[in-house]
């Protein structure tokens, strides 16, 4: 199933007095990138965010912000970072003395340096957090997914139609190649016989020569591997796994087949044909690029 990389979605749960909001942002990007917003208390359990978030996701720039709402009866829960306070104590007398500063560290100026406050439960260990927060976390991935699998629809769709059109327009190549190569041949023939003087040349060199370019304008091959990634394309399409990158890559091989072709094609129609097909390439490629 196709998944687009971007997706927002937001969860806020639990009591009225401890609330949790978790907040999950996904935009497009070549690998995981993750990135998370934390409030102090749950610094320690990132690496097991992330891993969680990565058991679902597996492609995107990741933005995760976690938060909780402070209860009323935790405003006397909240003292003076101590050890902190005496660091930054340290760190201006030596200030001070380096280079001959004047002036202490006000009350006001003390209370205004970040970390100064410490919340008690940021003092407790964080895996009595994990539970709830785990909790409130898969609801948000379980919306996260919806969404992308949605937008993930709406891509699949769009991308289904123009693998068709193109599929048509190479059977229009197909049949106005076939016979091709003949035809290719008959004329190089004609044109050497009036140009070629064989008392002085090989003839049977010329016609080589000859049969050599007739067979290089000939693109069954091409047109064959080209149906063979339209068809691998259409199947990776269902696939159950990430698929973005395998598709970028068809992508890639597609447009190299339908190059191949263009540069044999000796005929204006089939050239027509190949620059839509390239054209219906380059906007599934951009589509793709939005895919996990």
């Amino acid at each position: 199933m196709i998944r687009s990389m971007t997706a927002f979605a937001r969860v806020t749960t639990g009591a009225k007095d401890r609330q949790w909001t978790v907040e999950i942002r996904s935009v497009n990007h070549r690998y995981f990138d993750f990135s998370a917003k934390l409030p102090q208390s749950l610094n320690a359990l990132e690496s097991k965010i992330r891993d969680l978030v990565n058991s679902e996701v597996k492609r995107g720039k990741i933005n995760i912000s976690i938060s909780r709402e402070a209860a009323e009866n935790e405003a006397g829960k909240i003292s003076l970072n101590q050890p902190l306070l005496k660091v930054y104590a340290g760190m201006a007398r030596q200030l001070r003395k380096q280079f001959g500063l004047k002036g202490d560290l006000t009350v006001a100026e003390m209370l205004a340096l970040p970390g100064i406050f410490i919340s008690e439960s940021v003092l407790q260990a964080p895996e009595k957090e994990w539970t709830t927060v785990e909790k409130v976390l898969k609801q948000v991935l379980k919306q996260a997914v919806a969404a992308k699998e949605l937008e993930g629809a709406k891509l699949a769709k769009d991308i289904s139609g123009r693998l068709k059109t193109i599929a048509g327009a190479v059977g229009k190549i197909e049949a106005l190649a076939k016979g091709r190569t003949e035809i290719i041949y008959q004329k190089l023939t004609e044109r050497v016989a009036k140009l070629l003087d064989e008392k002085e040349k090989d003839p049977e060199r010329a016609y080589r020569e000859v049969a050599f370019l007739a067979e290089r304008s000939d693109v069954t091959e091409e047109i064959v591997r080209l149906r063979g990634h339209l068809d691998l394309f259409a199947s990776r399409m269902k696939s159950q796994a990430e698929t973005g990158r395998e598709l970028d890559f068809l992508c890639q091989e597609m447009h190299r087949e339908i190059n191949t072709i263009g540069s044999k094609s000796q005929l204006f129609e089939i050239s027509t044909e190949v620059v839509f097909v390239k054209s219906e390439l380059e906007k599934i490629r951009e589509q793709v690029q939005n895919i996990e």
